[in-house]
């Protein structure tokens, strides 16, 4: 039976790190303090190509368990650095990092963000809370392709049943955006830009530009992305609420300061009736009535906690 080692024959023992010398115990409640931030880790990586390699995908990216964005440029980052199949926690807190940025910008990442999440295959907690003004100091509202991006990667993330938290605060959900029908993850890019030969003759060969593969038929689908594209085109449109209800590991739902009137308050209950592992929705600063509060509360199974009742907004704008 081999003998238990404890450094003292060799000669660079002397140099280990005092870290190292801790007993298990406080070693296993200081090392997670000393590896919560990008900085001591990427010095590990940087002295480590094991580690180096085990914090990369093979496609190079990096493989993060949570992600923090306060600002955009930070989100622009970590949608083209970070591994979303890693992706266990993504919280992006605009109204907290306190900047204003340009609507057409913000709506650019946000679209990006949209078919980031389709990908995210272990992702447990997404949270969204977007600034109540632009850098021009207008009302900041997402516009309807913005808004169908987020719902599609939404969508996505319902397919793989994980999603235990969600947040989106600080958006202008209106009946007609909560029934809004939205294309499934995948049939946004389906379509391509068709040669004007392809327009004027579709029985001939073509060539199609962004979707389909060249020397194509114009009905015989890409070798490339054939399949993809007849799932895509096979899977049901949804709306917002109809994503909700497939969430059916949902334990938290927050849509604070969103604009919910009654008429859309009323459209909840049949759909969180369905979701047996919810527990808690927040409503907190919409434009919900006493009256309609009490009819969504009776709505709801009693096992749901439902807050925000004496926070509601009595202004509009």
């Amino acid at each position: 039976m081999a003998a238990e080692w404890t450094g003292a024959s060799c000669p660079a023992a002397a140099t280990v790190s005092p870290v190292v010398r801790c007993p298990p115990e406080i070693l296993q409640q200081v090392a997670p303090r000393l590896l919560d931030r990008a900085q001591p880790v990427g010095r590990l990586a940087c002295a480590s190509r094991a580690l180096f390699n085990g914090l990369r995908t093979c496609t190079g990216r990096l493989r993060v368990g949570s992600i923090v964005a306060l600002r955009l440029d930070t989100l622009k980052l970590a949608l083209s650095r970070a591994s979303p199949a890693d992706l266990d926690c993504l919280c992006v807190d605009f109204f907290s990092g306190g900047a204003r940025y340009c609507r057409q910008e913000l709506e650019a990442v946000l679209q990006e963000l949209g078919q980031y999440l389709a990908s995210a295959a272990s992702l447990r907690g997404f949270c969204v809370r977007l600034t109540s003004f632009d850098s021009d100091f207008d009302r900041l509202r997402l516009s309807p392709q913005s808004w169908e991006a987020l719902v599609r990667g939404l969508n996505g993330l319902a397919q793989h049943k994980k999603l235990r938290v969600l947040e989106l605060s600080h958006f202008t959900i209106k009946e007609s955006l909560a029934r809004q029908l939205v294309d499934p993850p995948g049939a946004e890019g389906s379509k391509g830009r068709v040669l004007r030969r392809a327009a004027t003759s579709p029985g001939r060969t073509c060539m199609i530009l962004g979707g389909e593969a060249s020397g194509c038929r114009a009905d015989v689908p890409s070798p490339r992305t054939g399949g993809a594209t007849a799932a895509a085109a096979a899977a049901p449109r949804r709306t917002f609420l109809e994503v909700l209800g497939q969430l059916t590991e949902l334990q938290e739902l927050v849509l604070a300061h969103d604009e919910i009137f009654g008429s859309t308050a009323q459209l909840l209950p049949p759909v969180l009736a369905g979701l047996t592992n919810l527990q808690r929705v927040d409503l907190t600063r919409n434009h919900i009535t006493k009256q309609v509060w009490q009819e969504v509360r009776d709505a709801l199974p009693g096992r749901i906690l439902l807050d925000g009742d004496d926070l509601q907004t009595s202004f509009f704008y």
